[in-house]
């Protein structure tokens, strides 16, 4: 089955904001990846150290957005459509980043995820 419209391309969009968040992550804790590694990385981020925990976990953040974005392209792939849990997975990601954060990422995770539930409900077939 070959996909169409938003199936076709959320996960191209997925993984278009998960390589955002990576460059933004490398750009911005850029000195505090140069530092762990000069250290020899084993146990150079420790629990009171915000700035590397930040960077740690930013990064591996966009490390699973990828991850999300590769298994939607694969599931559109094989079966022309988008799962609806791609959409509530971004969804459940995007509400507490958008309301704890409202200058970040959030935003984008929560139209991502409005659009999938969109494509996926709007695609269902209906039911008796």
């Amino acid at each position: 089955m070959s996909p169409t419209g938003l199936h076709r391309w959320l996960p191209r969009l997925i993984l278009a904001a998960a390589a955002a968040h990576l460059a933004v992550g490398a750009v911005e804790s850029a000195p505090h990846w140069r530092d762990m590694l000069s250290e020899g990385l084993w146990n150079t981020v420790a629990n009171d150290d915000a700035p590397r925990m930040m960077a740690l976990w930013f990064m591996f953040s966009g490390v699973a957005l990828v991850g999300l974005g590769l298994l939607a392209r694969r599931s559109v792939l094989a079966t022309g459509a988008l799962p609806v849990e791609i959409g509530w997975l971004l969804l459940l990601s995007g509400v507490p980043v958008a309301l704890l954060e409202p200058v970040s990422g959030g935003w984008v995770l929560l139209t991502l995820g409005t659009l999938a539930v969109y494509a996926t409900r709007r695609s269902a077939p209906d039911r008796p």
